[in-house]
């Protein structure tokens, strides 16, 4: 008898003889084999051909089978699926969580430190000086060795200018802060007649301003050499020595640059000082304290507003402007002096006056190319001159300088001459309230002032208005210092 027969008619299987030979045989061939026995189902002859392929077949199944209990088995591992994504969830919103914490923190210990860096850079710097003008102030390199050459005041910080000036560090913020509409301007600003017609605008800095400028003259400005040809607002020189260079030329011509003051601007200022050696900070600070721009005063709902109606330039009436202006002519006096000189030319410039002259009469065609020249050098320096006021003296007419008559020698025009002497004559005879009808606001200090100015001009006419003057004085116990005899 066969083994199939024997298996046929053998009992019923133990649970562990079950357990035993689906172990042995596999999941899926037990089944067949017990299907066979039970009679569910009937084994045809096969082919040794359809044996192979079906032996084929059960091998592929075999290996799937296996495939599927091995993903069964790690899916009995992995339990729950949904279970597991949970956790995985929980556990990345959890590592979230702790690296925003501690992003947080790290953010606000950075926010605290650079507070604390803020706070202490405000204690020596200032940050901001209002639109436009702030551009540059986190610069504070500066170059120790030129200004040192120069003899300045090596300053890095704000803090160590204010120092410098006795001033606290908020009173330079606030002296040179920027707004284009304020509410108080540190300025006195007032109009005086024009000798040539209208009026000039003076702008006349408040004490604790004029203190600021006062300093930056003194300890900056004044202490660097300006050119030789520059003789306005120079201690030691005077409309007469500007008039001397000029004194029995047979041409004098005569040059004026137009809008002086106003063409020097803020950004022409700080460039002169960061020229100096000074970094972009001090030089903005020490600019702002020199140059403030043109207002207009307009009042709304009953509060009066200063509004910026242009460029911050240098304001006539601050101390620094004419020091500030012969610093920023340097180059301009350097190269009209160089040219002129090879043409024949005497040069010499009185703040915005310039002045040509030559020994020798020189010809229209001559004096064409002098014109043309000193136009596009003037114009090469960021200056433009003034066609009106241009004039060509020969030595047939007179010939003024400054106000001072060069024909021959510095000289007064016989006309003032005779206006003053006139002058002095009423006052002596009538006294200063009855000789003032031009209503001027300090006639006896004009009067010494007009004969101190002489005594340069023309000593030898001094004297004799000196001694009328002293007696003027103890007529009307006027108070009269005098001039040295």
């Amino acid at each position: 008898m066969s083994n199939e027969t024997n298996y046929e008619q053998h009992q019923p299987l133990t649970k562990e003889e079950f357990q035993a030979r689906m172990k042995e045989m596999g999941k899926s061939q037990f089944i067949r084999e017990e299907m066979l026995r039970l009679g569910f189902w009937t084994e045809e002859t096969l082919t040794p051909e359809e044996q192979a392929e079906r032996s084929q077949d059960l091998s592929e199944l075999q290996i799937v089978q296996k495939e599927l209990d091995e993903l069964r088995s790690e899916a009995r591992k992995l339990g729950d699926i949904k279970e597991q994504l949970k956790i995985a969830r929980q556990k990345r919103i959890e590592e979230s969580k702790r690296k925003r914490d501690e992003k947080k923190a790290q953010m606000e210990q950075a926010s605290a430190e650079a507070q604390k860096q803020w706070t202490k850079y405000k204690k020596i710097h200032i940050p901001h000086v209002g639109n436009r003008y702030s551009i540059g102030l986190e610069h504070t390199g500066m170059d120790k060795e030129k200004l040192e050459a120069w003899r300045l005041p090596v300053l890095q910080t704000a803090k160590e200018l204010a120092c410098a000036m006795e001033i606290e560090l908020n009173r330079l913020q606030w002296l040179t802060y920027h707004r284009d509409t304020a509410t108080l301007c540190h300025y006195h600003r007032f109009s005086i007649p024009k000798k040539s017609g209208g009026t000039r605008e003076i702008s006349a800095p408040k004490p604790e301003l004029r203190q600021a400028q006062q300093w930056v003259k003194e300890h900056i400005l004044d202490l660097l050499p300006i050119h030789p040809t520059a003789y306005g607002f120079v201690k030691g020189k005077s409309t007469v020595d500007n008039a001397r260079v000029h004194i029995q030329k047979r041409i004098v011509v005569k040059m004026d640059l137009q809008d002086f003051f106003p063409t020097i601007t803020f950004w022409r200022v700080r460039g002169l000082f960061e020229w100096m050696g000074y970094s972009r900070q001090i030089s903005t600070l020490l600019a702002l304290l020199t140059t403030e721009p043109p207002h207009q005063q307009v009042k709304y709902d009953g509060k009066y507003y200063y509004i910026a109606i242009g460029e911050r330039q240098l304001p006539q009436g601050a101390c620094t402007s004419p020091a500030i202006t012969n610093l920023i002519t340097w180059g301009m006096d350097q190269q009209l002096h160089a040219w002129t000189e090879k043409m024949g030319y005497a040069y010499s410039r009185y703040a915005d006056d310039l002045t040509f002259s030559s020994e020798t009469l020189s010809s229209s065609q001559q004096v064409g190319v002098l014109l043309k020249r000193v136009r596009s050098t003037v114009k090469l320096h960021g200056f433009q001159v003034n066609e009106e006021k241009t004039r060509i003296l020969r030595h047939t007419r007179r010939q003024r300088v400054t106000g001072i008559v060069v024909n021959e020698k510095p000289n007064l025009t016989r006309r003032r001459l005779r206006q003053f002497r006139a002058l002095l004559h009423d006052v002596e005879l009538h006294g200063l309230e009855a000789a003032n009808r031009q209503n001027h606001p300090n006639l006896w200090a004009y009067i010494n002032g007009y004969i101190s100015y002489m005594a340069m001009v023309r000593p030898d006419l001094s004297h004799k208005y000196n001694e009328q003057a002293s007696r003027i004085s103890q007529k009307y116990g006027l108070s009269y210092v005098g001039i040295p005899v």
